[in-house]
């Protein structure tokens, strides 16, 4: 039962932390010790339905509680809404970043740099410039949606390509959706689903199915990734995580300038609770971390 609820935190971890651009779910799976056992029961998901679904099923209730419970909440801490709570973008983003850097022990012990030699480094530098060079690009101005039938079916690959960048860690699917100019669409759908206004469910609902899509194949390919080239991958993981928190303080520099001292002080704190958050629960499920 501890083991389902830990599962349900862990869940609206990730869920919560898709919303936020810069941040990736993947990111706070691996953070988390959860990331390969998420990865083998997706790719397992038709071969052993029951075992994977029990495996998935506390995860998954975690993400939608962390979607559509904290949607509003983090958008008004982030500053994204109108209604925006002053000094609160820091200590929000500073929060994620301490989660970030307290799974990082954990994912150190799995890179194997004797193994994976000059290529695992390459790969290192590759995508940790990959996850510092987003935030410098400049998204367009963010596009309005109806609810038409083209905008349903605009909605599955949108998800597809979200769903594809949640599952890898260190790319955001938010941030990709922010380049593309639907981000705000999808959060406002959330919200107003929570508010009770079902005709948000002609963009969620193929969203959705695109989310699905997106997840059961990116699963496959990165558990062969994992299975056959675990040295490499994992170097590359590690260029994606650790380059995280340097893409988050890009992209709320403006906001150095203008914070106080007490909201620096609330920004340590949030990120010393994110880090200890986090340790505590690689540490829990670092044994459960590994490929079955």
């Amino acid at each position: 039962m501890l083991q389902w609820i830990l599962d349900v935190v862990r869940g609206a971890v990730i869920g919560v932390s898709n919303i936020i651009p810069g941040v990736s779910g993947g990111t706070m799976a691996v953070s988390m010790g959860i990331y390969d056992r998420l990865i083998y029961a997706f790719n397992q998901l038709f071969r052993q339905f029951k075992k994977s679904f029990r495996e998935i099923l506390p995860i998954l209730i975690g993400v939608l509680i962390g979607l559509f419970a904290f949607a509003a909440l983090i958008g008004t801490l982030l500053g994204t809404d109108a209604e925006e709570i002053p000094g609160t973008r820091l200590p929000t983003n500073f929060a994620f970043i301490g989660l970030i850097l307290g799974g990082l022990p954990a994912i150190y012990k799995r890179v194997n740099m004797r193994k994976a030699k000059f290529p695992g480094v390459v790969l290192f530098l590759l995508f940790l410039a990959l996850v510092v060079g987003l935030p410098l690009l400049n998204p367009p101005e963010m596009r309005t949606v109806d609810h038409s039938i083209g905008t349903a079916l605009l909605m599955i690959p949108l998800g597809a390509i979200a769903s594809a960048t949640m599952v890898v860690p260190g790319i955001s699917g938010s941030m990709i959706l922010m380049l593309l100019g639907y981000y705000n669409s999808v959060i406002n759908a959330m919200n107003d689903l929570r508010g009770g206004d079902w005709s948000s469910l002609v963009i969620l609902a193929p969203y959705t199915i695109g989310l699905v899509i997106g997840i059961v194949f990116i699963a496959k390919l990165m558990n062969f990734l994992l299975k056959k080239h675990a040295a490499l991958t994992f170097c590359a993981i590690f260029g994606l995580v650790i380059g995280s928190p340097v893409a988050l303080l890009m992209q709320n520099r403006e906001c150095f300038p203008l914070a106080n001292a007490g909201t620096w002080i609330a920004s340590i704190i949030c990120l010393i609770i994110g880090f200890a958050i986090a340790w505590f629960m690689s540490t829990l499920d670092g044994k459960q971390g590994k490929t079955e």
